[in-house]
């Protein structure tokens, strides 16, 4: 700076300069500290990534190998065979194709319903409050911790033809006989939902505790409906939480195993039911593993176009988080 400004000017220079300085440290400290935090998380996640190699990878890998085998009518399998005759049979075997067809039918219907139903769920708890918002989330949670297995044996007594539902049913006089529930899809589809219905919940209820309440107010003031309200700006922001539950949902009812055997009957057996059929009756175990590599495969595929679709058509930042 020129040495014949005034004392005053200098003095202000200086001061400028000082905090330029004092900004460029302060963004480059912040800039080590964000990279130090990174590398503390980065370092956290590695267990649960060598854990989710071993444990998933692992099993999946033994299990692409296992369907590989060539099967015997003696034993289980041949080892050291590679064949594929395991994946030639099983294409061209309708009534298993048919099976796939019904497992993503069951997994899309299930999903859907889960959604909506969870969706809803989800948006009570987040406008309630104290105790009431306790006890929606605290019911949540104590399902999960309930084994699949219980869970659905508990809808047995419920759903039968001298349970609980048909004696409401026909006691309050909407049905003059007791109505099929149970060993059909109905019973399947309704077990599957309850047990899909938390992971849902919580993912919706997660998104949403991040959502400024303030703009469904600006909506409704604008004129819009309580329903359209929640329609055009909850649902919107709610989309990642429901296409991460609907992952889970999906994924989870296409190769349902329990709620099917207990709930349903033959004309309801999914992959699942199969591959059981494959290992514990006629031990063709590399059948099973090629039944069930084709059902990965699958669902994967579906999921990824759905993901896709979604990131195409829906909101922005919608699968930010998710994939």
């Amino acid at each position: 700076m020129a040495t014949g400004c005034p004392p005053l000017l200098r003095q202000q220079w200086r001061s400028h300069r000082i905090m330029a300085q004092a900004r460029t440290r302060l963004a480059a400290a912040l800039s080590m500290a964000r990279d130090r935090v990174g590398t503390r998380t980065g370092l956290l996640v590695l267990p649960v990534v060598g854990f989710e190699l071993v444990v998933f990878a692992g099993a999946l890998g033994y299990l692409l190998r296992m369907s590989f085998y060539a099967s015997t009518p003696d034993g289980l399998y041949q080892p050291g065979t590679w064949t594929v005759t395991n994946y030639t049979q099983l294409l061209t075997d309708s009534y298993l194709q048919g099976r796939l067809l019904f497992s993503l039918q069951l997994g899309a219907v299930v999903t859907a319903i889960t959604l909506v139903v969870g969706f809803i769920y989800a948006y009570a708890a987040w406008r309630a409050s104290g105790r009431f918002r306790a006890v929606l989330l605290g019911a949540v949670l104590v399902e999960l911790l309930i084994s699949i297995v219980i869970k659905v044996y508990a809808w047995v007594p419920l759903l039968a033809p001298n349970g609980t539902f048909n004696s409401l049913l026909v006691g309050s006089g909407l049905a003059e006989s007791p109505v099929a529930l149970l060993g059909n899809g109905v019973g399947v589809v309704i077990g599957l939902v309850y047990s899909m219905l938390p992971y849902v919940v919580l993912a919706v209820y997660a998104v949403l505790t991040s959502l400024d309440w303030s703009h469904v107010e600006a909506a409704r003031d604008l004129g819009a409906s309580r329903p359209r309200s929640v329609l055009e700006v909850v649902v919107p922001q709610a989309v990642p939480g429901l296409l991460a539950g609907g992952i889970t949902a999906f994924s989870w009812s296409t190769v349902a195993f329990a709620a099917p055997s207990i709930l349903g009957s033959p004309s309801e057996r999914t992959v699942a039911s199969e591959a059981g059929r494959f290992v514990n009756t006629t031990f063709d175990w590399p059948r099973a593993a090629a039944l069930g590599i084709e059902a990965v495969v699958v669902v994967v595929l579906v999921i990824g176009l759905a993901v896709a679709l979604v990131r195409r058509f829906g909101p922005a930042d919608t699968t930010e988080g998710v994939l």
